[in-house]
This record gives structure tokens, C-alpha cells and sequence, in this order.
């Protein structure tokens, strides 16, 4: 999917793989059952002609925006944020349009299962929390949903710096945000979300 603006300037360039829903009788421990690999879709596209950021003034939104500001030293720390409760996942998925009956209608799976851009949204709402003065995401590199989210979930993120690199303009850093859904009293917390992006900093 690819979306320019008025001035014909591409600000969005993404392959999404939607989930199909599999057969009644479907086994993943079958040796005849699907084992795509999608992790080279979308690999070989090319970033963006223009710097998108290039006439951002950091200058100017460090002079308003309290710190902490970017800090090359923040590299290889791991951030721990607090929990946010998942709620209004159907009105979400209805916002955007999702209409997968499995966001809507719990005779499908049992549960509703949360739209997954509900939960990425979490997870970067917990890394502006823990980083306040990220100002932009400049591109993923992988987000697999390695578990289900449902309405009424409680989710935190253990936020990985893999990378600090300043620039002109801020600094680039490499995040790695891994999400948790907190169990009940009868089993552990389980990972729902391993999310590697980048994003700028001022």
C-alpha cells in the first residue's frame, strides 16, 4: 500500500499480510501445514528520496520542550513501562474500518480478538511514556503479533535502545519494544508483540 500527499511526495510505502482464518480441522504441528516465511516481504524497498525530517528545527523544540533530549549514552538500555488496560477494542476496529468478524463478534473465537494496530498503538503510546521526546517514527523493520490481545487486557512493554545515532538534526534511535499481556493468578504473563522500529529524537 502506498499513499502520496498533495504535492505527489510519498508518506507511506507498506506491505501488510493479512491473517486468513485457518479450516476446522487445521493442525500447525502437521508436516503439510503452511509454514510461510514472510520475513522478506517488503525487504528490498528503498527508503525515502527526500528526508522527511529535514526541515524540522530541533533547536526550536528543544527550546520548548523540556529534556531529557536525545542522548547517544541511552544505547543498550532496556526501558520498563507501566500497564495500560485494553478497552474500546470493537469502536477502534470500527474506527478503522477493520471489519474482521473476530474484532467484532465473540462467537468466532470465543473472544474478541483486539485489532492489532490497538495494541502497536499501546506500545508506542508506553515508548513515548518512557522517551518523551520522540517526535517521530521513521520505519519499522518487523512487528509480529506473537500472541492474542483481547479487550480487557492489561499490557506493558519492555522497551530495548538497541541503537543511538546522533544526526544533524536530534538522533536516530533503534527500539526494539517487546509487550506483555498479564496473566491470571493460574499462569505467567505472555508476549503478545516484538516490535523493531526506529524513531527520531530531539
Amino acid at each position: 500500500m502506498t499513499t502520496v500527499d498533495q504535492a505527489d511526495r510519498l508518506v507511506l510505502d507498506f506491505y501488510r499480510c493479512a491473517m486468513l482464518p485457518a479450516g476446522p480441522d487445521w493442525r500447525p504441528d502437521r508436516p503439510e501445514a503452511p509454514a510461510d516465511d514472510l520475513s522478506n516481504v517488503g525487504a528490498d524497498v528503498t527508503g525515502p528520496a527526500v528526508n522527511p525530517v529535514a526541515h524540522w528545527d530541533a533547536t526550536a523544540f528543544r527550546e520548548r520542550v523540556p529534556g531529557p533530549h536525545f542522548d547517544a549514552g541511552i544505547a543498550g538500555s532496556v526501558l520498563h513501562s507501566t500497564a495500560d488496560l485494553v478497552s474500546s477494542a470493537p469502536e477502534l476496529a470500527r474506527l478503522t474500518l477493520n471489519i474482521a468478524a473476530t474484532h467484532h463478534d465473540s462467537r468466532v473465537g470465543g473472544q474478541r480478538l483486539v485489532y492489532g494496530g490497538h495494541t502497536i498503538g499501546l506500545a508506542f503510546a508506553q515508548a513515548c511514556r518512557l522517551l518523551p521526546n520522540l517526535v517521530t517514527v521513521l520505519g519499522w523493520e518487523h512487528c509480529d503479533h506473537s500472541g492474542p490481545v483481547r479487550e480487557g487486557d492489561t499490557l506493558y512493554s519492555e522497551l530495548h535502545v538497541e541503537s543511538a545515532h546522533p544526526t544533524g538534526n536530534g538522533g536516530v534511535l533503534g527500539l526494539r519494544s517487546l509487550v506483555y499481556a498479564v496473566g491470571d493468578a493460574a499462569g505467567p504473563d505472555r508476549q503478545v508483540l516484538d516490535w523493531r522500529f526506529t524513531a527520531l529524537q530531539f
